[in-house]
């Protein structure tokens, strides 16, 4: 078992009909169209075997707060399709975005210093990916583009590569 806890919002339903027509040869483990759980994280902020506290889960809610409480509703585009080597994503393009990720960098911890800060690259993951595989359609395309007016607190639950359960643990208005 694997909890981790996340800042993200999560993308409509209009967009992931839209990604639902990508095609791939290979197995896909998870796949996050088939849910209504098709998120942009924007901040990773614990990972752990253990559930954290409320008394640290309302931290971390006040700490984001008082970034997000400032930020107002703004627009992200979806386009193009790529792979790492565990996950199918699209790209997430927003200059605001960018900024914020940046602001919750400087206040909460990290659960993956590595792909933060400079190294923050906006994206939807499409699949968990068991084994490699091909991207049979085209990568090159735009999925549309929405208003992000909501930011949610997440404690995702993981078995393995399987999602066990997901609680939204928090919600921010912009």
């Amino acid at each position: 078992m694997t909890i981790s806890i996340t800042l993200n919002f999560f993308i409509p339903k209009k967009i992931v009909q839209a990604l639902k027509k990508i095609k791939v040869s290979g197995i896909v483990a998870y796949d996050w169209r088939d849910s209504d759980l098709c998120h942009v994280t924007i901040k990773a902020i614990s990972k752990s075997d253990t559930h954290p506290d409320k008394k640290q889960l309302d931290e971390w809610v006040l700490k984001s707060n008082e970034i997000i409480s400032e930020q107002k509703p703004f627009k992200v585009k979806v386009q193009n399709v790529a792979k790492f080597p565990n996950a199918l994503y699209t790209n997430i393009k927003s200059k605001e975005l960018l900024k914020l990720h940046k602001k919750l960098f400087k206040v909460l911890p990290s659960s993956q210093p590595h792909f933060e800060n400079n190294e923050y690259n906006p994206h939807a993951s499409i699949g968990v990916l068991t084994k490699d595989l091909e991207i049979i359609s085209e990568t090159e395309k735009d999925f549309g583009e929405f208003k992000v007016k909501e930011i949610q607190l997440v404690i995702w639950d993981w078995n393995g590569k399987k999602l066990k359960n997901c609680q939204i643990y928090h919600k921010f208005q912009l």
